[in-house]
């Protein structure tokens, strides 16, 4: 890391934390269920353009309670560990499922995704600026003396 990697350290934590606060309630199918159906309000409440949420199944919900389960303990780590290494594995993870929401919103779906795109990019380009400099900081520096 460089000399800036306590604020790295904190820019990976807190947005890990921001995971955990937005992901935790998608890790049962109760509050997974109570999730959707608040994104679904949001989408009607604000005359939002796309399409509704549908009704989740059984089947559907115990998929978004498993990548629920799975973000949560992603967060944990990061949390507990707020390495350079989790920062940017995380920055790809980020940049991979903001072109996911691309594509949804693109297809079609409910435009309560745009909040979700915004910070997942807030969050991409804040961690992914901060490696980005660590790494020029380190120009010429074998990674086994870092």
């Amino acid at each position: 890391m460089s000399p800036d990697s306590s604020l790295l350290r904190r820019i990976v934590r807190g947005s890990a934390l921001y995971d955990l606060v937005i992901t935790l309630p998608f890790a049962t199918p109760w509050t997974a269920e109570v999730a959707l159906g608040l994104m679904g309000w949001t989408h009607e409440a604000l005359s939002l353009r796309g399409e509704p949420m549908p009704p989740f199944t059984d089947m559907h919900l115990f998929f978004v309670s498993l990548f629920g389960v799975l973000a949560v303990l992603w967060a944990v780590v990061r949390v507990v560990q707020p390495t350079a290494f989790h920062g940017a594995a995380d920055t790809v993870a980020r940049a991979v499922v903001a072109a996911w929401m691309v594509l949804a919103l693109a297809q079609g779906a409910t435009q309560v995704l745009i909040a979700f795109l915004v910070m997942e990019l807030a969050g991409m380009f804040a961690q992914g600026g901060l490696l980005l400099a660590a790494r020029k900081g380190h120009a010429g520096v074998p990674a086994t003396a870092r």
